[in-house]
């Protein structure tokens, strides 16, 4: 298939910015300019997570417009790559933030640098020559266009960072810093100094729906802003998925949205909400360790490999013991699919027999590693009922290839949005940019590989007759004995990965 990501030629990009004069279609003039849109994304919030029990009032409010039972997180389904995503539309191949914590040479040669700080990813920035991300973000779009953006959050100041990292338009308003700094004195004043983490992240999340009531919207009148929610993913990594403390926190953002809601309704402010997630979660459990593997048969000395969670950087002169090293791996049973290079250009199959190859799941940029393992799921279920259960240490997490970690929440209201219907036409992290710029009036950039979703919008199509696809890709070790297996869902050019595992014989 011959997919947007396919197509896209890799280089660097010295004159990146001049990408906003290559757009795509035509300016929607018809679009009314005082409708407003709200980006909320509930980190680490699974699509089952969605329930009138557990969000009441969100939930009401999505009865009036489109809930999607098909959203996909991107891979790697981790936070800063997904926050990526949607401010860009693009896939990690073409935005080029691969990783939560990234491999830069030049800043750490023997280990990772965590995207989670904002210094870190400034140095990372300046490394990479003032383009954090590789292609225009939607603050930069806007700003082009006279429109404003805004960041609000409660998450860590790197995925705040990644939002906007240019800082353009009204910038960001988060707990620890401000953009610009210069409004931080101002910004605590009016909403009050920096909470206090806990479990749940009650404080943290009133403290940014309090700068959006309070700064966001009498001071910056943002035509698009960004709310970000640290739980249930906070509270889900320190207490487990579905643990008393992750659910009381889900209630917590609802109740913090339902002000916003309120706030809205009572001004008469015509608002189109989207309600999202960066990545699902599941249950961890299991002895998944690339790096304890390889030095098992030697290669950490051998080759000096730097290992990053699954993902394997290997120097330029070992790039020949790739197929030695990824069959120990194939052989580990806690491991399961494996990505490598591709055969050929534009295959789906990696170099290595038996291996898939990054491009087909949206990955193959310069940044990424050589080799990129994920550990194997299963479908059982935890004490709480949850399904999903990964082979990789910790109690709870996300990062990898299951379902659960991919399908997440998604939600549409507002006047452009079709109402009182369900979707299971595959949508995906990539096409939220698209779909907002189409509603403010702006042309899409080439750049996206996202599409527009039309078929939730009013005067699009029906759900019903959208035309999706769905096929799977299968590949062998050399001795048979290992089997990976991707799925994923086509829709108009795009392709959504659903899942993919391995098999041991």
């Amino acid at each position: 298939m011959k997919t947007r990501l396919m197509n896209f030629q890799f280089g660097l990009l010295p004159a990146v910015l001049a990408i906003f004069v290559g757009w795509a279609g035509a300016a929607e003039t018809d679009r009314a300019t005082d409708t407003r849109i709200l980006l909320v994304v509930l980190d680490g919030f699974r699509s089952d997570f969605f329930t009138p029990e557990l969000m009441p009032r969100c939930y009401v409010e999505a009865q009036r417009g489109v809930i999607g039972t098909a959203h996909h997180a991107v891979l790697p389904t981790v936070t800063r790559v997904n926050a990526s995503t949607l401010v860009t539309g693009c896939l990690p191949a073409h935005h080029g933030l691969v990783a939560n914590t990234l491999f830069v040479r030049a800043l750490n040669p023997t280990g990772g640098i965590s995207t989670g700080s904002r210094q870190k990813l400034l140095a990372v920035n300046e490394s990479w020559n003032g383009r954090l991300l590789a292609v225009p973000t939607l603050a930069e779009i806007l700003e082009q266009h006279g429109q404003n953006f805004l960041v609000c959050s409660s998450g860590s100041p790197g995925s705040a960072t990644l939002l906007n990292p240019t800082g353009a338009g009204a910038g960001i308003l988060h707990p620890e810093f401000c953009v610009p700094e210069s409004q931080r004195a101002h910004v605590h004043e009016v909403v009050g100094p920096e909470p206090p983490e806990t479990t749940p992240a009650g404080p943290m999340m009133q403290w940014m729906t309090d700068a959006y009531l309070r700064i966001g919207i009498p001071e910056f009148d943002p035509r698009v802003t960004v709310l970000w929610f640290t739980d249930p993913d906070h509270t889900s990594h320190a207490k487990g998925l579905a643990a008393p403390e992750a659910l009381e926190g889900i209630r917590i953002a609802d109740a913090q949205l339902g002000r916003i809601f309120d706030f809205h309704q009572a001004r008469n402010m015509k608002v189109n909400v989207f309600i999202v997630a960066d990545h699902g979660f599941a249950t961890y459990g299991g002895r998944f360790n690339v790096a304890a593997t390889l030095d098992a048969k030697g290669w950490m000395l051998r080759a000096k490999p730097v290992v990053i969670d699954g993902a394997v950087y290997l120097p330029k002169e070992h790039e020949k013991d790739i197929a030695a090293m990824v069959r120990v791996l194939q052989e580990d049973p806690s491991i399961g699919p494996i990505f490598t290079p591709a055969k050929s250009r534009a295959s789906w199959q990696g170099k290595v027999p038996g291996t898939l190859s990054h491009e087909l799941a949206g990955g193959g940029h310069p940044h990424g590693a050589q080799i990129v393992a994920y550990p194997r799921w299963t479908a059982a279920r935890n004490p709480a009922g949850y399904p999903g259960t990964v082979q990789a240490p910790g109690g709870a997490g996300h990062g990898a290839t299951s379902p659960w970690e991919i399908n997440t929440v998604f939600a549409a209201f507002g006047p452009d949005i079709k109402a009182g219907i369900r979707s299971a036409v595959p949508t995906s992290n990539a096409d939220l940019a698209p779909t907002i710029a189409y509603l403010a009036g702006i042309p899409i950039p080439k750049t996206m590989d996202g599409r527009v979703l039309r078929e939730i919008l009013v005067n699009g199509p029906s759900p019903e007759t959208v035309k999706v696809r769905h096929q799977t890709w299968t590949a062998k070790s050399a001795d048979g004995d290992y089997t990976v297996t991707l799925h994923a869902s086509l829709v108009n050019g795009c392709r959504y990965v659903d899942d993919a595992n391995a098999a041991h014989d």
